[in-house]
């Protein structure tokens, strides 16, 4: 009965002991078991968000773009940074895929417009396609830029000023004939060069369902096209 009191401090120490180690065990169980979890929790989210995902599809330079105008327009009505809007002639795919349908907005810029001048300078008209709307957002576009120039008027010109001196020599031979027709001939003359001083060359004009094609000079990435519904 001496005895007891040291064996029940070792005891004592040796319950200390066996709990701590079992805490120590709690621990080391419990973070192993938040280890464990955080992995499959994390892929089950992973799960989740992956079908919300958009595919991706890369569309090469050098692809062309067919559009058809939604509005006419010209050298003489437009000026140069104006904006005009045009849909989709045929379905754009990539890779077999579909990106975007037939209809879909395009927006373009007029870059550069120069109306015809009076006497000399033919008309022409600049234009690049800048963005294109699938399912409501914009996707922006670099093309080549297309250039159209009005059709040379110098034909057309030579035969309204000779025209003129022709149908003034006549009238100049009926008012008396001789000096009369060369009078005449000047009036003629005159009076064609001044229908052509004061009437504007052939101007550059495309009315609505005109039809144009781009190319693209960089490459663009757009979304799987999926209808809606």
């Amino acid at each position: 009965m001496k005895h007891w009191k040291p064996i029940a401090a070792g005891g004592g120490i040796a319950a200390l002991a066996l709990a701590s180690f079992a805490l120590v065990n709690r621990s080391d169980s419990t973070v192993a078991a938040d280890n464990s979890k955080a992995g499959p929790q994390k892929s089950f989210f992973s799960r989740l968000a992956a079908p919300f995902r958009e595919e991706m599809v890369a569309v090469p330079a050098g692809t062309r773009i067919p559009i058809r105008l939604e509005h006419a327009i010209s050298t003489r009505n437009n000026n140069s940074g104006d904006t005009f809007t045009a849909t989709l002639d045929k379905p754009l795919i990539a890779d077999e895929k579909l990106l975007a349908p037939a209809g879909s907005k395009v927006i373009g810029l007029l870059t550069d417009v120069t109306d015809a001048g009076r006497v000399e300078g033919r008309a022409s008209l600049t234009m690049v396609a800048r963005k294109l709307v699938v399912n409501g957002k914009e996707y922006n576009l670099t093309t080549q830029p297309l250039t159209f120039v009005a059709r040379s008027t110098k034909k057309k010109d030579a035969v309204v000023i000779g025209g003129g001196a022709a149908l003034g020599a006549a009238i100049g031979a009926i008012a008396g004939g001789g000096k009369g027709a060369a009078i005449g001939a000047g009036v003629g003359g005159g009076s064609g060069t001044g229908y052509v001083l004061a009437t504007k060359g052939e101007p550059v004009a495309y009315g609505p369902e005109a039809r144009f094609t781009f190319t693209l000079s960089d490459p663009l990435e757009l979304p799987v096209h999926k209808k809606s519904g």
